[in-house]
């Protein structure tokens, strides 16, 4: 760990990033649900995911990787800047997301994804960091890879007294995030296949 630096990554390096994000998310229970069967396919629909995230966040200069292998990767926006602006992430790529998923779930996808937004604009209206993605490359998971990619902003916001938001979709997510001081604000239980997200937030100054 001590030879691991973290740096900001590098518009050359999106594409890349975008691979390991497809893989970190490749049994995340709702890209399961919602993805095709095949795992290929379930990939390309993360990885399409992941590059519209990446395009979206980089002009922000707040997307953390490793130096040398890329290990993994944490996207944030920064205050202020959220909502998220939608007409920019169709024209990012967004747009050909549906034709990668299951087209009889497209319906509860876009539900799914106006209840998460919603349930942001309430849980957290003041400014605060938002944790977009974070995903780890498999081969490093477990090494604490995650915890020193999100330093950089937790310290930045307990410099600015502001908190910090995301969610989850894994109830291993919500143990990870306790430890780094979130807290969950709640939990939201959805009729498909008994699928479930929770929300979280690091208080000011944690």
């Amino acid at each position: 760990m001590s030879s691991t630096e973290v740096v900001c990554l590098e518009k050359s390096q999106i594409d890349a990033a975008s691979e390991i994000l497809a893989r970190a998310f490749n049994d995340d229970p709702i890209f399961r649900y919602f993805a095709r069967e095949q795992e290929q396919a379930r990939i390309n629909a993360i990885k399409l995911l992941a590059l519209t995230a990446l395009r979206y966040s980089q002009s922000y200069n707040h997307i953390y990787t490793t130096t040398n292998d890329l290990k993994g990767v944490a996207v944030w926006i920064p205050p202020g800047e959220f909502p998220l602006n939608d007409f920019r992430l169709l024209q990012l790529g967004l747009y050909a997301l549906p034709f990668q998923l299951r087209l009889s779930r497209l319906r509860q996808m876009m539900s799914l994804f106006l209840t998460i937004e919603k349930h942001h604009k309430h849980d957290i209206p003041q400014p605060h960091w938002y944790l977009f993605m974070l995903g780890i490359s498999p081969a490093y998971q477990r090494q604490g890879i995650g915890t020193l990619l999100l330093q950089p902003i937790l310290k930045q916001a307990d410099s600015e007294g502001l908190p910090c938001y995301l969610e989850t979709s894994t109830e291993g997510g919500v143990r990870f995030y306790q430890r780094l001081g979130f807290e969950v604000v709640r939990t939201v239980g959805l009729p498909e296949d008994n699928l479930k997200f929770w929300t979280m937030k690091r208080p000011r100054g944690s």
